[in-house]
């Protein structure tokens, strides 16, 4: 039985260490490799309600962009900037007419996950609207797939999974899969973090590519990097879990450092300013969300030190965002 009104939310997240080694094989080609990210409350929300004359239209209210299609969708239909909801759409082939409006509070290309957090919150939307249970695993499944056609390249798990669940995890990619390791989330650690927005929306298409290119291609320093990468989430993981956030900021700021050297195109200037003013105003480490090329930073600054931190990457021209942590993830109401 479908639903006559749907709403759905899920976080969006920030990438502390092992980003890329959540793509596939890379997972399972890195010995340990491990991703540990915090679900953040920068939330994607999606309404559906029915509509009688058999079409699909979409809304997007930050984008303020809209697209109508007759139902059913055919692939001559997945086209135009709101082409990845219409291709979520037809995943789920809903039985009747529908129009369906999105909203993202983080900006777009910040480096935050937001279009798998938006593929998430629709997704789920979808199977409520259709009737239609799915559990998370059946959810992730889906709307990875469907986002890596409308993409054309490989995408990792890590930003589907802290949609999903929420809270700040440690993912282990193992051999049957991702297991998902719950760390406690203090509010010590939410004061230990800055958030910013560069101004410049990246693509993080090219740079994880040219990353997983170079890693199947046995480049000898892009594979030695990326086993470290793992090494510095595994230890990363230890720190959050034994509350010792000093040594988990140093480790943000390793794998920051060593991120900008596997791909020319990860820094940015702006990317690079914000960088060194956050560290010169007590900032333990820095590293770009995602893939870099723009979008985000976050800073882990020391204790006491976060509205210095705050001010010195406002002081470059970046905007500071909120990061409350979100401890639930996707979220959906029919009425």
């Amino acid at each position: 039985m479908t639903a006559r009104r749907v709403t759905s939310s899920a976080p969006t997240r920030i990438d502390l260490a092992g980003g890329t080694l959540d793509i596939w094989p890379l997972s399972v080609l890195v010995p340990g490799a491990m991703t540990v990210n915090l679900a953040i409350e920068l939330r994607a929300h999606v309404e559906i309600v029915p509509r009688g004359d058999g079409k699909l239209g979409v809304v997007s209210k930050d984008r303020r962009k809209r697209m109508t299609r007759k139902l059913p969708l055919t692939e001559a239909d997945y086209d135009g900037p709101l082409s990845l909801i219409g291709r979520l759409v037809g995943g789920f082939a809903p039985p009747r007419g529908l129009t369906l409006s999105t909203r993202a509070t983080a900006p777009a290309g910040a480096g935050l996950g937001g279009s798998s957090t938006l593929s998430v919150a629709t997704g789920a939307a979808l199977a409520a609207f259709c009737g239609r249970r799915l559990g998370n695993d059946r959810l992730l499944r889906r709307v990875m797939n469907l986002e890596a056609a409308e993409l054309n390249v490989p995408t990792g798990n890590q930003d589907y999974l802290a949609a999903i669940h929420g809270g700040l995890a440690a993912y282990h990619h193992e051999a049957d899969g991702t297991r998902r390791e719950k760390l406690p989330v203090t509010r010590e650690l939410e004061q230990r973090l800055v958030l910013a927005y560069t101004g410049q929306p990246r693509n993080s298409g090219f740079s994880n590519w040219d990353m997983f290119r170079r890693f199947i291609d046995g480049e000898r320093t892009t594979v030695r990097r990326m086993r470290t990468i793992a090494r510095i989430a595994a230890d990363l993981r230890d720190a959050l879990r034994e509350g010792r956030l000093d040594d988990a900021g140093r480790l943000v700021g390793e794998e920051g450092t060593l991120r900008y050297r596997l791909a020319p195109s990860v820094a940015t200037e702006a990317l690079r300013r914000a960088d060194r003013a956050a560290r010169k105003a007590g900032a333990l480490g820095v590293k770009v969300c995602g893939a870099g090329g723009g979008g985000c930073l976050v800073a882990f600054a020391r204790s006491g030190k976060r509205d210095a931190v705050a001010e010195a990457i406002r002081s470059t021209g970046a905007e500071v965002l909120e990061a409350r942590i979100a401890r639930r993830g996707v979220v959906t109401e029919r009425s």
